[in-house]
């Protein structure tokens, strides 16, 4: 997917589930504390050289679920010197790819919640007319690995960033008004949205209030 860097491969520090005791002490206050002890686990890939978690959002829930990207070994047409990226949810040692919006090709997760359901992003097989690249769509993966076209606010492209345990979501699209200083470089101008769990994704996207200019 156009715009997304190569990163190097996912690692997780993840603590061991058992209760294991360092023969390292350090002291504190008086006291000996034992540290905790790490594993570094590599979550692979769909068959490509890199995975990665968002640069700015890397995260893991309290389910012990990681989102994020993962090269497939499909070479990408926007990017010459990588590969398309899915979506991928990871846990307890399975990686599954999340796949992409129907005709869409790449797509990367962002967020997830403690039910299962993740956010994130994924083309739609549509190019965008004045970007020149593939029209992102934000959506929704429910837990049962289900994707929800959220839309966007009249425009070509749109982005879920995070997810409640009661479902709302919150993100940021594009209208139709054009914007030469668009945030994320979208041509129109870029609006945040919150969608509320159970009403119609076109419907439930509302536009945040407008900060007054600079006087």
């Amino acid at each position: 997917m156009k715009g997304i860097a190569i990163v190097r491969t996912a690692l997780l520090f993840t603590a061991s589930l058992t209760a294991i005791r360092l023969n390292a002490q350090v002291e504190h206050n008086g006291l000996n504390c034992h540290l905790p002890r790490y594993r570094l686990i590599d979550l692979g890939t769909f068959g490509g050289p890199n995975s990665s978690e968002t640069v700015e959002f890397p995260y893991i829930n309290n389910a012990g679920v990681v989102v994020g990207f993962s090269d497939t070994a499909i070479p990408d047409p926007f990017n010459p010197a990588g590969f398309i990226p899915h979506a991928f949810r990871w846990r307890k040692g399975i990686l599954t790819d999340l796949g992409t919006l129907p005709g869409g090709s790449g797509s990367f997760a962002i967020w997830s919640n403690d039910r299962g359901q993740v956010v994130g992003v994924s083309d739609n097989g549509h190019i965008d007319p004045v970007l020149g690249g593939p029209q992102g769509m934000a959506v929704l993966w429910e837990r049962n690995g289900q994707i929800v076209n959220l839309g966007t606010l009249g425009g070509t492209q749109s982005l879920a960033g995070t997810i409640n345990e009661r479902g709302q979501i919150v993100g940021v699209a594009a209208n139709t008004i054009p914007d030469p200083y668009s945030l994320f470089g979208w041509a129109t101008q870029t609006r945040a949205f919150l969608l509320r769990e159970g009403s119609c994704a076109t419907s439930a996207i509302w536009e945040a209030t407008t900060l007054p200019p600079r006087s």
